[in-house]
Order: C-alpha cells, then sequence, then structure tokens
C-alpha cells in the first residue's frame, strides 16, 4: 500500500473519535478477574525523516511493536514499546508468560518478563494499565496515585537533518510508500546542516508548538559547528530560553572539555553524554564543573550504586520503556530524589500510544521537573496509529488525555497499513549507519 503526506493526512483527519470503554461493560462481567485470554504483537514501520545522529542518519521508517491485550471481561488493553524483530521475538515469549494472569496484577509477572526484556515489560504493563482503566474507568495516572500536573512540558528535540526529498534518500529501495520531491515530500523542513538553518528549525519548533527549551543532537558535525550553532540559537533567543546540547558521546575527553568550556557562555541546561562511560563522565563533570545529563551511562537501576560512588552526573534521562515500565520509572523518580538528581524523560521515535504514556508519565511522577523530550512533532499529521488527529502539543505542553486507561484508542485501519509497511520495506532492525552510508559511502562513527 504506497501513500504520501497528503493521503496521510487526509486519513487521520477523517478518522472518527470512538468512546472510550465504560465501567458499565466491565460490571456486567463482575466475577471476572480481567484474566489476560490473549496477547496479540503487531510490529510496525511508521515514515520516519532522515535526521542525524551520532550512529549515522535515520532510515525512511521508525520501527514499534504495538501490544493488544485481550480479557475475559471483553476489555483490550493497548501498548507500545520498542521496534525491531529481536523485540518481537522477546515480546511473541513473554506474552506466554502473561495469558492466564490477572491484569490488575501486572507486577506479579515482572520479574520474569523482565528478564526476558524490559522493554517486553514495558509494553505489556502499559496494556494491563490500559485495560485496568478502561474496566474502573479511570485515566491511567489516577490507578498510579493520581496527577501531580494535568499539563506536562515537553521540549524541542532539534536535529540536524537532509531534506526529505534528497534524491539519494528517495532511492532507496526500502521506501514502500510514494513520498517524493515537492509537495509529495514527506515533510517540508528542508536541508538543516549550519548554524543559520537550525536557528530557523528552532525558531519555528517555538512558533509552531511553544516549546520553551531547546536540545540540540549533536556528535555530528565537527564540534565547533556545532558549539557555533548552540551560540546562534542563545543570542537568536536573548538567552531566554535553556539549552541542552547532547553529542551522543561522539566527542573525545578533550573535545568534551574544550566545548564544554564555552557553554559556560549559554544559557545551558545541562550537558548530555558528551563522551562514553560514567568514569570519562565524571571527568568533565569534575573539570567543567557544568551540570551534566545521561542515558547512556545511567540506564538501569544496576548502574546507580557506581554513579552514586563516581558521581557522573546530575540528571538521569529515564525512559520507561528502558527502566522496565512506567511503575519502574516511578521508583527511579524516588531514587533521584533521594539522592539529588533531577529527572527528565528520553525519548526514541515512536506513535501516540507512547506519547500518551509519556504524559502520564509525566502526570503520576512528582520529581520530573524537567521539560521532557519528544520526537513526536516528526511523525508527520496522519501517520500516526491511534484514531483522530496526533496528539496536540500547546505552548510546549501536553495535556494528560481524558479517556479511561491510557485515554487514546487505536485506529485498526492505520495499523495495519502501519503492519504491512513493516513487511513490505524489510527493515527488521534500526541500522542508522547503513543509511549515512548511502549519503557518504565512506562514513564511520569516529570520535570528534
Amino acid at each position: 500500500m504506497q501513500m504520501h503526506r497528503r493521503d496521510w493526512l487526509r486519513l487521520a483527519a477523517s478518522a472518527a473519535m470512538g468512546a472510550v470503554s465504560s465501567p458499565a461493560g466491565f460490571a456486567a462481567e463482575k466475577n471476572s478477574a480481567l484474566t489476560i485470554t490473549r496477547v496479540k504483537i503487531t510490529p510496525i514501520a511508521l515514515p520516519d525523516p532522515p535526521l542525524l545522529a551520532a550512529s549515522g542518519c535515520h532510515g525512511p521508517y521508525f520501527l514499534r511493536n504495538i501490544v493488544e491485550l485481550h480479557t475475559d471481561a471483553g476489555i483490550v488493553g493497548i501498548g507500545e514499546t520498542k521496534g525491531g524483530q529481536r523485540r518481537t521475538e522477546a515480546l511473541e515469549k513473554a506474552k506466554k508468560l502473561v495469558i492466564g494472569q490477572n491484569a490488575f496484577a501486572y507486577r506479579s509477572f515482572a520479574n520474569a518478563v523482565t528478564a526476558i526484556d524490559p522493554a517486553a515489560y514495558a509494553g505489556l504493563e502499559l496494556a494491563c494499565l490500559d485495560a485496568c482503566g478502561k474496566a474502573t474507568g479511570r485515566r491511567l495516572c489516577e490507578l498510579l496515585g493520581g496527577p501531580v500536573r494535568e499539563s506536562v512540558e515537553f521540549a524541542a528535540y532539534l536535529f540536524y537533518r537532509y531534506a526529505a526529498d534528497h534524491p539519494t534518500l528517495l532511492a532507496d529501495k526500502r521506501i514502500v510508500d510514494q513520498r517524493g520531491k515537492g509537495d509529495r515530500a514527506l515533510d517540508d523542513w528542508g536541508e538543516v546542516r549550519s548554524p543559520e538553518a537550525m536557528v530557523k528549525m528552532a525558531d519555528r519548533f517555538r512558533k509552531q508548538w511553544g516549546f520553551r527549551v531547546m536540545k540540540l543532537k549533536a556528535g555530528v558535525l565537527p564540534p565547533d559547528v556545532e558549539w557555533e550553532t548552540l551560540k546562534a540559537m542563545n543570542d537568536h533567543f536573548k538567552g531566554q530560553l535553556p539549552l541542552r546540547i547532547d553529542p551522543n558521546a561522539r566527542w573525545t575527553l578533550a573535545t568534551a572539555l574544550r566545548i564544554g568550556k564555552k557553554l559556560r557562555n549559554v544559557n545551558l541546561e545541562y550537558y548530555e553524554d558528551p563522551v562514553r562511560g560514567q568514569e570519562t563522565m565524571a571527568q568533565v563533570r569534575k573539570t567543567l564543573r557544568l551540570p551534566m545529563s545521561t542515558n547512556m551511562c545511567v540506564t538501569r537501576f544496576s548502574h546507580v550504586p557506581s554513579a552514586l560512588k563516581i558521581e557522573p552526573i546530575d540528571v538521569v534521562l529515564g525512559d520507561h520503556h528502558g527502566w522496565g515500565g512506567i511503575t519502574a520509572f516511578q521508583e527511579l523518580g524516588r531514587i533521584c530524589q533521594t539522592v539529588g538528581w533531577k529527572l527528565g524523560q528520553h525519548s526514541n521515535n515512536h506513535a501516540g500510544i507512547t506519547m500518551a504514556a509519556m504524559i502520564h508519565v509525566g502526570a503520576v511522577t512528582p520529581h520530573l521537573t524537567l521539560a521532557s523530550d519528544t520526537h513526536y512533532p516528526w511523525l508527520i499529521q496522519g501517520a500516526d496509529i491511534i484514531e483522530g488527529d496526533n496528539l496536540p502539543i500547546k505552548d510546549g505542553h501536553m495535556q494528560v488525555p481524558k479517556g479511561a486507561g491510557i485515554g487514546v484508542k487505536l485506529d485498526k485501519e492505520k495499523l495495519a497499513r502501519a503492519h504491512e509497511t513493516y513487511q513490505k520495506c524489510g527493515m527488521r532492525e534500526r541500522d542508522d549507519a547503513r543509511t549515512m552510508r548511502m549519503l557518504v559511502p565512506d562514513w564511520k562513527r569516529t570520535l570528534y
């Protein structure tokens, strides 16, 4: 099935919003324990623009796995987690452990499923919470203690990139939709590979979505150019907006220290993973006295003891997929509060189910006070798998969905289309280096 941007937009605009399941539907089965009877895993591929990172260039699609958890009450909970064939296989293995279990007792199988894959548990836990919310008529955040905020702040996630209609990229044989040149391009951002172009992107993010915090994905261009980009953004916004920079550990220690000294001259909120490893991060932190953040050197609970000893960071960017679910993220929040770390949310490409989940995470985690990352603005309108339009962002904030459970509904037609794309495109794991080598044949992830 082939579609271009206008088709996605039209389909999204015409999708009808369905009513959420009500408590009455569960009351009719009041003897039910909300037992899990079946779990369906659907791998999908959604359109991805050619964003640049230390890993290379994003391919034409990003991959996700969608969970549909059926119960004996007739209620179906939905979840979303990381993509790729290996994760699909982990979910297929994990689902055998949850069938026959009570969806309200999702913690009872947490250890067994997390041992297979934390992200698999995160997807299954989310589907359980969605089913429980629908069964009780409660929002997910209300099931987990109630929201401490109804509006959750997110940051602009700014990427260097190629134009969506770059001829080399359009020749990629993995493309199975009708994207093309001009108004058939996936998006209209064009090429952004200079400080001036990035300032224009940041300005548009500010005007279109109202973001107050700007994060630059670095580790792409020469470090001095990336510093000039950050400085130009700071000058453009007159130093009033907090800035972040994330080289994804592609810099040497010497480069991180040299550029880090310059970062004192801008409104820097934090310096994220300029180098690899807790020990090297600690050297940068001790030398520069800048706030350091990570989603690379503290990514699981077993990393916490050494981080407390070595002191490499001030901020943890947690991801409920990687840490093992929303309840695990809440536990991370309590740890951060106890040891004095700030807390934010990490993001990778995702669809609307994860977006809704991230909003709920922000609503139920008191210590999550930093604006969260999100790739969601890069998902073109109409390409999401939820009913209706993409979830709105206004003034840099997203409101907690009003419906029971997660608060969004799965659009079966869009899901089927995304699964068909997955089957046809041939992509089974993320491989940014492959796409980058189409543009720069001798490209390697060498350190700057």
